[in-house]
């Protein structure tokens, strides 16, 4: 009686193990989370540490933007949720930058940002 119940089990845990392995392998591929979905240029207007009037828990950064190709056709003036506010430690207010989005749930994230080079003249 014991030895039919063990390998009833091990059976189960085989089956399940094969089930789990199969339903991961069939997940499509994603892009790292640590890579951009998109690229923007643009100047720093606000970066507001949570709460603030824009967010209570998250850190939100205002860019006034060049157009983003892929996403945005027009330059604007729109706030984005950032991922950290580990990421303001470099940029300040009125500084042009660049930055990286990536698109989550109900929002874009700024993922990267850092100051632009200088304007060639």
């Amino acid at each position: 009686m014991y030895a039919p119940a063990v390998r009833f089990h091990a059976v189960a845990v085989v089956v399940l193990i094969a089930l789990v392995a199969g339903a991961a392998g069939a997940q499509p591929a994603r892009a790292p989370a640590d890579k951009p979905d998109w690229r923007g240029t643009g100047v720093v207007l606000k970066l507001l540490p949570p709460p603030s009037e824009l967010h209570a828990t998250r850190p939100v950064i205002v860019l006034q933007h060049d157009p983003i190709p892929g996403l945005m056709e027009e330059s604007m003036t729109m706030p984005f949720i950032a991922a950290s506010t580990a990421l303001f430690r470099d940029v300040r207010a009125g500084e042009r930058v660049t930055f990286g989005l990536k698109e989550v749930p109900d929002a874009l994230l700024v993922i990267s940002i850092e100051k632009a080079a200088p304007a060639r003249r």
